[in-house]
């Protein structure tokens, strides 16, 4: 659940919470509150605007109270707990109940400032609440080795120490149980099983910065007696990452620097040999690895005050992992720069790399694109799975009237096929989806695209490269003098490129492409006000097909309820649909109650009828209804019926159709 999700009702809880756990005072909250009410921007944004709260605290107070109910219901059980061990009176915790309702602090908070309990006392209480093993930080032994598989930021920042590796799980030692949202990110980053154990919170944090500073020394150890260039590092993820930097690349001289180039060229070979560090090394490697166990598609570094902000794209939506201290960030940036073979020296304009990891599933493309902002680099790196490539229509989310329909499609032997929906909609696994439908054996394909995100066997694919003359309507030119028989287009930018491509599908020639439009009618509509006549058009398409992507309920933790009557309507669902389902959060779906993404399709094939309406410029709507297109918002409908997706992926993900 996102801020921008969140009711009035709902930001004032959190930012009770927010009160509750000292992050700010009462009359914060309360100020924030006015400004919210005079200006109409949302009580979290004014919260966050204030600096008075990370953003990344307020995720993990929203991850808390709307994904563990169970463990919200324990903290009013803790002066329960604590009378049950003989550690307050009855008047004792009377008088912090008390001081409870009148400032809205938390109940463990208020004993231990009136010192009532001991801190060694409350943690005892808390092992007992939540049915934790408690130990004392003296006596934790850390495997060093364990410490590899949760990147520093991320222990420091949600307070976990990795203690050791048993039966296969991450046993980490923990000051805080409620912070549910540290546990899930350990298991995310480290791809393991997580067992708690629980010490003094105060102790923690001391213990966390010596076990990581012991780690580092070791790593600066292995890294004078590793061969020089090459990083010991004990995962298979980041031993293939770091295979991808030449070992002879040279230090580029930074030319624009101007008169202070020799002092640069010093400072840059400093961030080099910091980039180097084991630490680094290991960071990135970690992170890229984390990435890969939570199905992440991109990871998002976002240079912010104070420190840098990780986040991950799961199934659509980004999630905060850690924070890069800012001493780090540089380096950082630079050790990525390195693995995509790009110029460290260059930290004024955009680049572009990619290097290749390999996984569990297969090898993993890495796409990097770095831009400056005015607090550093951003760099967004996405990951490209081969084992998308492999998708079959049957896999995508149609229906088998939607499968057989797309098959009969694909195998005509010419006219135009158009995948329309906005970006990161899954348009390209669709096109492709559908290449593998073709014979590769006895026909000529070739793909035309910017970039090329997936090597097919079989295929000949064409990077566009402008810079080069590579321009889409040249290179189609070429390509259409290579014998092709099916052709796919990257997507459909301008006139030039949409007639070359329409009198390609007229004259014998499978071609798929992608625009970028509402829904299938759309696409035609588009086309003519992009300059191509409705004769051209009418002539060429086979049909459109317009698409979304809706996060699928985790089956692990699937369960039904009874929606309310403005739930139904929202949706456009009957009152006499008496029950529908969705997730309540566990540990396979990191708490989100979704566990992977699938698709929604409506697909309008041109019929001699729908022919005629586009030759007449007929609107859309009419187009639509005369192809008895089954629309993207009943397709979802179905799914929330089903037991697929949910109420609030419909009007998170199919609201901006209507």
């Amino acid at each position: 659940m996102g801020t921008e999700e969140l009711t009035r009702q709902e930001e004032t809880r959190i930012g009770e919470v927010l009160v509750q756990e000292e992050y700010i005072t009462r009359e914060q909250l309360e100020a924030a509150i006015e400004r919210e009410k005079g200006s109409g921007i949302s009580l979290l944004r004014h919260i966050i605007n204030m600096q008075h709260v990370p953003i990344h605290t307020i995720d993990e107070i929203l991850h808390r109270e709307f994904h563990s109910p169970k463990r919200r219901k324990a903290d009013l059980d803790l002066g329960k707990t604590l009378l049950q061990l003989g550690a307050v009176t009855k008047e004792q915790l009377a008088r912090a109940i008390v001081e409870e309702k009148r400032t809205g602090r938390l109940l463990g908070s208020i004993l231990l400032d009136q010192g009532v309990v001991t801190s060694h006392v409350m943690t005892a209480a808390l092992g007992k609440l939540y049915g934790l093993p408690v130990m004392d930080v003296e006596e934790l032994e850390v495997d060093l080795d364990a410490l590899m598989h949760v990147p520093e930021p991320v222990a420091a920042r949600d307070q976990v120490l990795p203690l050791r590796i048993e039966q296969g799980a991450l046993v980490v030692a923990i000051g805080d149980p409620r912070r549910t949202a540290a546990i899930d990110t350990v298991r995310m980053m480290s791809g393991m099983r997580v067992q708690c154990v629980l010490v003094e919170k105060e102790a923690l944090a001391r213990t966390i910065v010596s076990k990581y500073r012991a780690f580092e020394r070791r790593l600066a150890k292995q890294r004078v007696s590793a061969p020089k260039h090459k990083a010991a590092v004990t995962t298979h993820v980041a031993e293939t990452a770091v295979t991808a930097e030449k070992e002879s690349q040279p230090m580029e001289k930074p030319t624009t620097r101007g008169e202070g180039a020799p002092e640069d060229r010093r400072r840059f070979e400093k961030l080099r040999e910091a980039a180097e560090n084991m630490p680094v090394v290991s960071l990135v490697a970690r992170l890229v690895e984390g990435a890969i166990n939570a199905r992440a598609t991109d990871i998002h570094l976002d240079p912010q005050r104070p420190e840098m902000r990780v986040r991950y794209r799961i199934d659509g939506i980004l999630h905060d992992v850690m924070t890069i201290p800012e001493r780090t960030e540089a380096a950082v940036v630079s050790r990525i720069k390195i693995l995509a073979n790009m110029d460290i020296t260059e930290t004024r304009r955009p680049q572009d790399g990619h290097f290749d990891v390999d996984s569990g599933d297969g090898s993993i493309d890495l796409r990097v694109a770095t831009l400056p902002t005015h607090l550093g680099e951003r760099v967004v790196i996405r990951l490209l799975s081969r084992a998308l490539v492999g998708l079959g229509l049957n896999e995508l989310g149609l229906d088998k009237k939607g499968v057989d329909t797309l098959k009969k499609l694909i195998k005509k032997p010419y006219g135009m096929i158009l995948v329309t929906g906005p970006t990161g909609c899954g348009k390209t696994t669709t096109l492709y989806a559908a290449l593998n439908q073709r014979n590769v054996i006895s026909e000529s394909i070739v793909t035309l695209e910017d970039p090329v995100e997936y090597e097919l066997s079989g295929i000949n694919q064409i990077q566009i490269n402008p810079n080069v003359g590579l321009t889409f309507p040249t290179t189609l030119r070429a390509a259409l003098r290579q014998d092709p028989d099916t052709i796919m287009l990257g997507e459909i930018r301008d006139v030039e490129t949409a007639q070359i491509a329409i009198r390609a599908a007229m004259t014998g020639h499978l071609v798929f492409s992608t625009l970028h439009t509402n829904n299938a009618p759309e696409a035609i509509a588009t086309l003519y006000n992009m300059g191509v006549p409705s004769y051209l058009t009418a002539a060429s398409l086979a049909a459109v097909v317009a698409q979304r992507l809706v996060r699928v309920i985790c089956p692990h933790c699937m369960t039904r309820y009874k929606p309310s009557a403005a739930e139904l309507k929202s949706v456009g669902l009957k009152e006499t649909v008496k029950s529908i389902h969705r997730g309540s959060g566990c540990d396979e779906c990191f708490h989100t109650g979704y566990l992977g993404r699938t698709g929604i399709f409506e697909i309008l094939t041109v019929t001699p009828k729908v022919r005629d309406l586009i030759l007449e410029n007929a609107p859309a709507e009419q187009i639509g209804r005369a192809a008895r297109v089954k629309i993207i918002p009943d397709q979802c409908r179905d799914k929330i019926r089903r037991g697929i997706t949910t109420v609030e992926e419909y009007l998170r993900v199919v609201g901006a159709y209507l």
